[in-house]
């Protein structure tokens, strides 16, 4: 009987997602007080993931339920939380915003490890070569660097070096990034061999915005060297009817699809790169062929149904 149960939850969880019933997979379109080159607003709107919707602590701070029963908390989706507060206090001036954003923060900032980090797949329990993921540490530095420039606090300040140092470190120091022949890879799930999730990749780029609160040098350069890498690697990306989810053959749902078209428009206006724009349009132009969705999404299906896994990976 676990085999069609497990079967059974991962169809309800599809529904949901299909029907926009899914805390995590909502629209994030493109972020609404974004402006390339200034700390103003989060590239991705992540307003959306203010409306919890599951369990919070004695301090209103978001609690996931695995299908194991097992409550953990998850620092993506608390530096996600934050920063769509963050965008709605820019957007609405409203005073609760700012105080949830700061509030997530300071739990984000009181939690960090020695190493710098928030060891998100040991707390899944996933057998990675790195606790941490690059995703994560971006989010996390995105978030820091606002509440630095928004309170002057030295600590976040500190908080996000330190955020950029451990997801700088190699894959082999515990770190999540994969230096390949002068490329610069960044690891949503750090792992030999690398996987390269396309949608962790661009949210882990977006230390861009160290570099914007501190013109960092050695944050400018690693920005444009995972940038550069990126941008020579996009076409293995596309199926030539749809996106890819990463390295490793997987289809992108309809939702991860039309977060990196987001993705990618963002990165264009930080920078006018002609293959960043080509890729772009190519994947909106495949979105609108409806026998291009209807293939994206029976392959989807299948390749859910045969790699389920063991762990729901929330995100």
């Amino acid at each position: 009987m676990a085999r069609p149960v497990r079967w059974l939850r991962l169809f309800m969880r599809w529904a949901k997602m299909i029907t926009g019933q899914s805390y995590y997979h909502q629209p994030q379109g493109l972020g609404k007080a974004f402006r390339p080159g200034e700390l103003a607003g989060y590239f991705n709107d992540l307003t959306c993931k203010t409306l919890w919707n599951g369990q919070i602590d004695v301090e209103g701070v978001p609690v996931n339920i695995l299908d194991d029963g097992r409550r953990v908390y998850f620092a993506t989706t608390i530096a996600q939380k934050a920063l769509g507060h963050w965008d709605k206090w820019l957007l609405d001036r409203d005073e609760k915003d700012k105080s949830a954003f700061l509030s997530l923060c300071r739990w984000l900032l009181v939690r960090q490890d020695r190493r710098g980090g928030w060891p998100v797949w040991t707390e899944l329990s996933l057998p990675l070569s790195s606790p941490y993921s690059a995703m994560t540490q971006g989010e996390c530095i995105s978030a820091f660097v606002r509440a630095w420039y928004l309170t002057r606090e030295n600590e976040f300040a500190e908080g996000a070096r330190r955020a950029l140092a451990l997801m700088c470190e190699p894959l082999e120091n515990g770190g999540t990034s994969i230096y390949e022949k002068g490329d610069l890879f960044l690891e949503e799930f750090p792992n030999r061999p690398r996987s390269t999730i396309l949608n962790g990749w661009i949210f882990a780029l977006f230390v861009y915005d160290f570099w914007l609160a501190f013109k960092d040098d050695n944050a400018h350069d690693l920005f444009k060297l995972s940038l550069d890498t990126l941008k020579c690697n996009l076409f293995i990306y596309d199926s030539g009817y749809w996106s890819y989810y990463d390295t490793q053959g997987h289809l992108s749902s309809p939702f991860y699809h039309d977060l990196h078209l987001h993705q990618l428009t963002a990165l264009a206006m930080v920078e006018n790169d002609a293959a960043i724009i080509d890729f772009r349009d190519r994947w909106a132009g495949y979105r609108q062929k409806r026998l291009n969705r209807l293939r994206a999404f029976g392959l989807k299906a299948f390749q859910k149904l045969r790699e389920p896994g063991e762990v729901v990976v929330i995100k």
